[in-house]
């Protein structure tokens, strides 16, 4: 919890040392699969869940991480498409796609890190690139958080929301979800919630042709420009609802209709918020608009939880490499021009790919507890913390808080342990000096 990367650079003075914590990652002795659903299965006991109709509530997205080394696997060329001008618009790196689970309650929650993945650069691994439905039957990108959210439903029996950016709204996603169904329930163990883009257009059903007219029943009835409802604002209910963690009055219409991609219906919730007009898409047709519209407003916590394993814990901080890897161009090139390694050589670069998902596992894990102890301990946390913080935003402490209350606690022992070498290294470490006391400085004649 105090930090992988922290345990990397303490290491740094033996060498030898050092390089036996690097091949912990490499590692065949431990499978990153079962690793992966024995954390699933814990935190699912947890009971910290958070149920909205009797469904749990995923959350679920990619982070780009930039990457340069020549030789690290997995590295691909990635599109920022942030507004912000001191970002480049290329650039390489990794692409991880992350699912998190809901704990707490909505209005003051976290999202619990259940898996993170690698999404991209499989032709390092021998393996197909994904591409979109269109293009192939392998998965793309957005289906494969999908696939990830249903190994987890699967395994641990318990239907979910899985709430979604604009990215995930193709047909793939809806059509992916829907395949998989609960006996018990009899419907599928994923709800989709996810925003539409503005170019979206839908259809109502088309009215029933006359008796005496010839050809088959028409499907699509009238089009429907998404964008174009929110200039009919009598059609819309006020109502209360909960709009990122703040009570307003919102204006809501849902109306199922056809979606051409998908050739099914979606339920289609339109609302109008004091941050502007938002379209939501969802694939149970009898939800109700309300829980939608709170549902997806809690999706920001996901990028919560992308902030705080890359600044807080350092999950990323990783720089594991192979010569068996062909040098690829540190300047953002096309991705289908990747060299794959020959097929002697694909197991020693599958161990450096399985490095960077296991010491990002750590830091999952590390995160998940932060958050587990803060929600089973939040006034304990409270009283221990005597670290300045101008004004608390909520009664429950985030994984900062619950961390710089923990540190000293866990370093504490150790400096109080009966003096070897070992506890003299990390004494010092600790304390900012080195084993050997500097030298007095040469004399100015």
């Amino acid at each position: 919890m105090i930090g992988v990367t922290s345990m990397c650079r303490f290491w740094q003075g033996n060498e030898a040392v050092y390089h036996r914590f690097l091949h912990f990652f490499r590692s065949k002795a431990y499978d990153l699969e079962t690793l992966l659903a024995t954390w699933q299965g814990y935190v699912w006991r947890q009971a910290v869940a958070v149920q909205v109709a009797g469904r749990a509530v995923l959350l679920g997205d990619h982070t780009l991480v930039v990457k340069d080394g020549g030789r690290m696997p997995g590295v691909v060329s990635l599109h920022d498409a942030s507004e912000t001008q001191h970002k480049p618009s290329y650039f390489r790196g990794h692409c991880w796609g992350a699912i998190g689970v809901v704990v707490g309650a909505l209005d003051a929650c976290f999202c619990l890190p259940l898996a993170l993945r690698m999404h991209q650069g499989f032709c390092h691994l021998g393996q197909v690139e994904p591409t979109s439905p269109q293009r192939g039957a392998d998965p793309s990108l957005p289906e494969r958080v999908v696939q990830m959210a249903l190994t987890l439903t699967i395994d641990q029996d318990g239907p979910a929301f899985l709430v979604l950016d604009a990215f995930f709204s193709i047909a793939g996603v809806f059509r992916l979800a829907q395949s998989v169904y609960s006996i018990a329930l009899k419907q599928p163990y994923l709800v989709i919630v996810a925003r539409a883009k503005k170019n979206y257009v839908a259809y109502f059903p088309a009215t029933p042709k006359p008796a005496g007219r010839p050809g088959p029943q028409p499907r699509y009835g009238e089009k429907v420009h998404l964008i174009e409802v929110f200039d009919y604002p009598q059609g819309f209910d006020e109502v209360e609802c909960c709009v990122y963690g703040q009570r307003e009055r919102v204006r809501l219409m849902s109306v199922p209709l056809l979606w051409k991609p998908l050739g099914d219906a979606l339920l289609f919730i339109f609302a109008i918020t004091s941050r502007g007009p938002l379209v939501l898409m969802c694939s149970d047709l009898s939800l109700s608009p309300i829980t939608a519209l709170e549902l997806y407003c809690v999706r920001t916590r996901i990028e919560i939880l992308f902030a705080v394993l890359k600044q807080l814990l350092g999950a990323f901080c990783f720089h594991f490499w192979t010569s068996h890897l062909p040098r690829h161009a540190r300047r953002p090139t096309r991705n289908r021009s990747l060299k794959a390694p020959v097929i002697e050589r694909q197991p020693t670069v599958a161990a450096c790919w399985q490095a960077y998902e296991v010491f990002v596992f750590c830091a999952v894990v590390a995160q998940g507890l932060l958050q587990l102890i803060a929600l089973r301990f939040g006034p304990e946390v409270w009283q221990q913390h005597r670290f300045y913080l101008r004004t608390r935003s909520r009664d429950l402490p985030s994984e900062k808080t619950v961390r710089q209350v923990l540190a000293p606690q866990v370093i504490k022992p150790l400096l109080d342990l009966p003096p070897n070498s070992l506890i003299a290294q990390i004494r010092h470490a600790f304390q900012g000096t080195t084993e050997e006391e500097p030298a007095d400085p040469p004399s100015i004649v």
